[in-house]
C-alpha cells in the first residue's frame, strides 16, 4: 500500500509566519485502510514560482514521525520571505502536496 495522505492543513487561504510554530494535518485512512502504527514520515517546505510546477523543496521540518497520527507541529524557518505560493509536502512512502498558502516573512 502507498502512503500518500492528502494534507487538511495548511489550506489555501491560511497566513503563517516565519518563525512560528504550526499543526500540520493529514488524513490518517487512505483508499479505506488506516496508516499503520510506526509508519515514518517527513516534513518538506517548498514553493511554486510564476507558471511551473516545480516545488523548490528546500526546507525539512520534520522527519520520523509516526505518519498514523495524522498530525505533526513544525516550526518554519525565521529566514522566509514572503510568498503566496509556498506548499507542505509529506512523505510516507509517496509524497503529497498541500495547497498552496502564504508565508509572511521576515526578509
Amino acid at each position: 500500500m502507498v502512503w500518500d495522505a492528502p494534507i487538511t492543513s495548511p489550506k489555501r487561504n491560511d497566513k503563517w509566519r516565519a518563525g512560528q510554530q504550526y499543526m500540520v494535518k493529514w488524513e490518517t485512512t487512505v483508499a479505506g485502510m488506516k496508516i499503520p502504527p510506526k509508519t515514518p514520515g517527513t516534513i518538506t517546505l517548498g514553493y511554486r514560482q510564476g507558471s511551473s510546477m516545480n516545488e523548490h523543496l528546500q526546507w525539512s521540518l520534520a522527519s520520523g514521525f509516526d505518519l498514523s497520527t495524522g498530525h505533526v507541529l513544525v516550526t518554519l524557518p525565521k529566514d522566509l520571505e514572503t510568498r503566496k505560493r509556498y506548499i507542505i509536502v509529506l512523505f510516507g512512502d509517496s509524497g503529497n502536496a498541500s495547497e498552496e498558502f502564504t508565508i509572511v516573512g521576515t526578509k
